[in-house]
């Protein structure tokens, strides 16, 4: 497990490298903001969705379908409990550009980016890619459904330093965006072909595993980009910003460690519920954000502070499991 802690450090420092890629370009005006967003938006309509098809391509047995079915029944549990609780912890936050940032980056781990190189670590390479995709499959649907109702979701506040709450106009749920969209299309399209065990031809996987491969680096990039014009101060000297960490990175993953425990899932189940709420927030937390025109800054702070502080938390989570809680 010692090795396994050292190889998660080095994944997560891999990121933080490639997101400073991203930060030297926009600081020499390589990207500008235009290019950002437009980068955003093929991430989220072309690379991404490629990547969640060709995720569905593999091989299993009657043993892992079985190990994959309670995992999706464990994805949805964390996913619909973390939401619940991240209403209520932000709630008392005024600004609710701001919560619904919050929210999101609590509900939302960087499972699909960062999420497979630790499951690699942790069960090995097949494994870890297999199970994996089966936690991603609520993942993509609930991020598209709940996570675009979210992100556009119009809060009540304040206007003014004296001026009372007041609601702002109500909001028309954009229902053709939550469900006829590349990410959910994408999804659907997996599942299909990962129950019927269709196989995509070898040049076609080839072409779209390439193009899908470039959503790692190029959500990093992105990343960069949005917190290059970010002070140092308001990413380090916020309180509130550690509150946040606290919760995501430290709160959430030992809560759900425990549960697990005192429920006595399989072991399995609790090193993949723990595993994956100890990651930092998607990187589509800052990209939705920057997309769906809310606090853009906000998501990149979130992302960018919660994926260097998970260099020391997700060692801690698992050594939580493994020393106190003895799985």
């Amino acid at each position: 497990m010692d090795g396994s802690v050292f190889l998660v450090s080095e994944k997560v420092i891999t990121l933080f490298l490639v997101l400073f890629i991203g930060i030297i370009a926009r600081k020499f005006n390589i990207i500008d903001e235009a290019a950002t967003k437009k980068l955003s938006a093929f991430l989220l309509n072309v690379t991404q969705p490629l990547m969640i098809i060709t995720s569905f391509q593999m091989d299993f047995d009657s043993e892992k379908l079985k190990n994959g079915l309670f995992i999706v029944i464990l994805s949805v549990s964390i996913h619909i409990f973390t939401a619940i609780a991240a209403f209520f912890i932000y709630k008392p936050v005024k600004n609710g550009e701001k919560r619904k940032v919050y929210e999101m980056g609590t509900i939302f781990c960087n499972c699909a980016f960062l999420g497979y190189p630790v499951l690699k670590v942790v069960f090995g390479d097949e494994l870890g890619i297999f199970y994996g995709a089966f936690y991603t499959m609520f993942f993509n649907i609930f991020i598209w459904t709940y996570g675009v109702v979210l992100i556009t979701r119009k809060d009540k506040e304040p206007v003014g330093a004296d001026d009372p709450v007041r609601p702002l106009n109500k909001h028309k749920l954009p229902v053709a965006k939550i469900f006829l969209n590349a990410g959910m299309i994408s999804s659907v399209i997996g599942i299909i072909i990962f129950v019927f065990g269709i196989k995509l031809p070898g040049i076609l996987y080839d072409s779209t595993k390439l193009v899908g491969d470039m959503t790692f680096p190029l959500s990093m990039i992105i990343i960069g980009s949005l917190i290059s014009n970010i002070k140092l101060k308001d990413m380090f000297l916020s309180l509130r910003n550690y509150y946040y960490i606290f919760i995501k990175l430290i709160f959430m993953p030992l809560l759900t460690a425990t549960i697990c425990y005192i429920l006595k899932l399989p072991t399995l189940l609790i090193y993949m519920g723990t595993v994956m709420t100890a990651l930092p927030s998607a990187a589509n937390v800052a990209i939705f954000a920057e997309t769906y025109g809310a606090d853009s800054k906000a998501g990149a702070i979130n992302v960018g502070l919660s994926t260097l502080l998970s260099i020391g938390t997700i060692p801690l989570a698992m050594y939580f499991l493994s020393n106190v809680l003895k799985v």
